[in-house]
């Protein structure tokens, strides 16, 4: 079974290091590594390079496939250029693993186990700071959307909550999915609009869709130890990207009284932040906002 591993630096070539060096050390080292820069500034990108070229570890033990992207494509657009060239060196699974993750030294072992036995969408659980995170809820109508934690501790419990997500409305979470090369020749690559959030969802409802079997597992388990400023929404820039992917998610994916109620929901949204401004209350998040639905009124998608 040939595998490959995608991640994306923008700016983070340290923790892009951990995680290579983590795959370094695996005692299963029978798969490739895609690392796709993002037009990172010329200090971080040369740190990485350099990295990759004077460990004997890294250019002996793993080598890496370094693509440079002579602009920033996003969360869906970089790992899209990884998926293309993991497909052109005939890979039969993808896996995409979040830059600031690092795993264990029988991660691919435990993992390729798995995916021997499975077909379709694998999510693959997420160790941080606030629990594991196994996969994420589709909910409609939501700026954001909640991610289900599990107790690992909860031994059988815990292992039949992992099976039940499978019936239920989740999603795999994209900082740790494989994806099957099967499913890459039906339904394609993640949908470039979104550009950040959001994109994980749409593929994992496109391909439930398409009658592509969706499981996870908790035979191996992914470390994650993402910063405050990828996961809170207090950055104008990152409510902006959330307000107008979740008005674009909902009027795509969503059933016919979800369309419907995207423009009532979205006047709404307007209605609540024009009435803050006025009281001159967090105008700065409120202004992101509203440019938020804007761009989604415009079709302004992709990178602001």
């Amino acid at each position: 079974m040939r595998l490959s591993i995608i991640t994306i630096n923008y700016n983070g070539s340290e923790s892009t290091i951990k995680l290579l060096a983590s795959l370094a050390g695996q005692i299963d080292m029978d798969f490739q590594v895609i690392v796709v820069d993002n037009a990172s500034e010329e200090t971080d990108f040369n740190n990485l390079k350099n990295a990759l070229n004077r460990q004997d570890l890294f250019k002996q033990v793993l080598p890496v496939k370094l693509i440079r992207n002579d602009q920033n494509l996003g969360f869906s657009g970089g790992n899209n250029v990884g998926i293309r060239e993991a497909i052109k060196n005939s890979a039969e699974w993808v896996l995409l693993l979040n830059n600031d993750t690092w795993v264990e030294k029988d991660f691919i072992y435990r993992l390729r186990a798995v995916l021997e036995v499975k077909t379709g969408i694998l999510g693959i659980p997420l160790k941080e700071e606030s629990g594991v995170a196994c996969a994420g809820e589709i909910d409609w109508l939501r700026s954001t959307l909640r991610h289900v934690y599990m107790d690992e501790r909860q031994g059988e419990r815990y292992k039949k909550n992992i099976d039940n997500l499978s019936a239920g409305r989740y999603y795999t979470i994209g900082g740790g999915v494989a994806i099957s090369r099967d499913v890459l020749d039906k339904i394609g690559l993640l949908d470039e609009n979104y550009f950040l959030y959001f994109e994980d969802v749409d593929y994992s409802i496109r391909a439930r869709n398409n009658n592509i079997p969706i499981s996870f597992t908790d035979h191996t388990m992914i470390y994650h130890s993402a910063s405050a400023t990828t996961k809170k929404l207090g950055s104008p820039l990152l409510l902006r990207y959330h307000y107008r992917n979740a008005l674009y998610f909902n009027w795509k994916n969503g059933p016919w009284y979800i369309k419907l109620a995207v423009w009532l929901w979205s006047f709404w949204i307007i209605k609540k932040q024009l009435f803050k401004m006025m009281f001159l209350y967090k105008r700065e998040e409120s202004r992101a906002i509203l440019n938020g639905v804007f761009d989604f009124y415009k079709g302004r998608m992709g990178k602001i």
